[in-house]
């Protein structure tokens, strides 16, 4: 992805699979650090953030956007995401801008594949049930056609692509926030996107 002249500087973490990733744009570089860490996100993402920034020879105050994969998806990895991106972006004042990781999935689907067309994502949410959205597959990026509900594993459509195996990374989660950059807001927004006839988490008043 080619960075335009006023992109900012934006930090990008994906939490909501059994991998752990931060990555880094900044100033037109990359800087990536990607884990497979299952349940281990607590004990590696802080470390891998403080580390891109050291590579980047930079300090927190630099970053002006942090953008998270939020869901739906591994509930602790999910919520870990969240917490960090909020609290971060509290404490250097940056805004925050939410992923759907089923945007995210998608787009991972995309490059690593010819596929074309509309597809169907499902990720396990708890035993019975999972998470189900559609997107377009394009030659230059992926369409929503459907957010993602909450569907019986009885009713997932036999065709639908297991989110859950899809490799995602946070240079993906960066890429689709620096096209959505002007969408970016107030920390207090970095909390996950929740799915009706699922378990809510919001912020307390």
């Amino acid at each position: 992805m080619a960075f335009m002249d006023d992109a900012p500087n934006l930090l990008a973490i994906e939490t909501t699979t059994q991998t752990c990733s931060a990555a880094l744009a900044l100033s037109g570089h990359w800087f990536e650090d990607t884990r497979f860490a299952p349940r281990l996100h607590n004990r590696h993402l802080l470390g891998m953030i403080d580390g891109l920034l050291s590579a980047a020879c930079v300090g927190p105050s630099a970053v002006q956007v942090i953008a998270f994969s939020a869901g739906p998806g591994s509930f602790t990895g999910v919520r870990i995401g969240a917490a960090v991106a909020q609290g971060l972006a509290v404490g250097i004042g940056a805004r925050v801008v939410r992923i759907a990781s089923s945007a995210v999935a998608a787009e991972c689907l995309r490059r690593a594949t010819p596929r074309r067309g509309s597809v169907a994502l499902s990720r396990t949410s708890r035993r019975g049930w999972s998470y189900v959205a559609r997107y377009q597959l394009l030659d230059d990026g992926v369409r929503c056609l459907e957010f993602d509900e909450l569907v019986r594993d009885d009713d997932v459509d036999e065709g639908a692509v297991n989110a859950g195996r899809i490799v995602m990374n946070a240079r993906v989660v960066a890429e689709v926030a620096l096209a959505n950059a002007d969408g970016a807001a107030e920390p207090a927004m970095a909390v996950p996107f929740y799915v009706e006839g699922d378990s809510p988490w919001r912020p307390t008043a």
